[in-house]
């Protein structure tokens, strides 16, 4: 139900943008130092191109490490991706974009 919830706020209140073809929608949010901490290690640090972005959309998304996102017509690499999960249910994936 929670997982719902969640996939309805992003269809209404969040940004599209392109993944392969393939139209999404999520919440962008510029990727500062204390959240690129949060899902990187120092040495993945240093291979994000600033501003980086982190993404948050529904987890059933098709985006895989390497994939394209273009979003106001800037391309984006997906760097990393994870899912959260509340009660073993996938709720979000995050991805974090170079």
């Amino acid at each position: 139900m929670f997982a719902q919830r969640i996939a309805k706020k992003l269809d209404k209140f969040g940004e599209q943008f392109t993944c392969d073809g393939n139209t999404y929608s999520g919440v962008f949010k510029i990727l500062d130092t204390g959240t690129m901490r949060t899902y990187l290690d120092d040495t993945e640090v240093l291979g994000v191109t600033r501003p980086g972005l982190m993404l948050v959309t529904k987890p059933d998304a098709d985006i895989q490490i390497n994939d394209t996102i273009t979003r106001d017509g800037r391309n984006y690499t997906v760097f990393k991706k994870s899912l959260h999960r509340i009660s073993g249910t996938s709720v979000v994936m995050i991805v974090i974009l170079a």
